[in-house]
């Protein structure tokens, strides 16, 4: 069987015939239809980017769900990530990886994809950290990208404290919201 690797050129093209609401991402010339956003992943974007804002906005920009360029051929929507400040807001470009601080990946339906995939391409595009953040409240730190995985991995749970490795202080302290989202 032949398979086909699409480049960011032929990825754009199809975005502009997807149907209205779905949102697509390329992963290593692969297309991958992105999981409808539930409440409890919702919140806990919303959760995040409040307290990343809060925290490192006066150095950093908090880029919310939208593509990041790692290459030719990939082109992921994180949940969340901090980027270097730039005065255009990456209008002229949209971030690479040399822009990035963090990346954070909320792993409530797309943990296999989270790891299995996308994991591996952060870390050959050299996203210095990634987080992800279980449906358990778990949060997972993954630093020292080599090769295609990550060297140094942290498991956080509830009211631990943790900061982005090249922003330092102040200490984020994880306090993911808690409750059972509405059916």
């Amino acid at each position: 069987m032949l398979r086909h690797r699409l480049s960011l050129e032929e990825f754009q093209a199809l975005l502009e015939k997807a149907p209205e609401g779905v949102r697509l991402e390329l992963l290593d010339g692969e297309v991958y239809e992105m999981a409808p956003i539930g409440s409890g992943h919702a919140s806990l974007v919303t959760y995040l980017a409040k307290q990343l804002e809060r925290l490192y906005g006066d150095r950093a920009l908090v880029y919310v769900q939208n593509p990041l360029r790692l290459s030719q051929h990939s082109l992921p929507q994180p949940d969340l990530a901090l980027l270097q400040p730039r005065e255009d807001f990456y209008r002229a470009r949209l971030p690479e990886p040399g822009d990035t601080l963090l990346v954070v990946e909320v792993s409530f339906s797309s943990r296999e994809l989270d790891l299995k995939v996308k994991l591996p391409l952060y870390a050959q595009g050299g996203i210095p950290e990634v987080w992800l953040v279980e449906e358990t409240g778990t949060l997972e730190v993954y630093r020292e990208p080599r090769g295609s995985h990550y060297r140094h991995r942290l498991l956080l749970e509830p009211g631990e404290e943790v900061a982005p490795l090249l922003l330092g202080h102040p200490l984020l302290r994880w306090n993911p919201p808690r409750g059972t989202p509405p059916a």
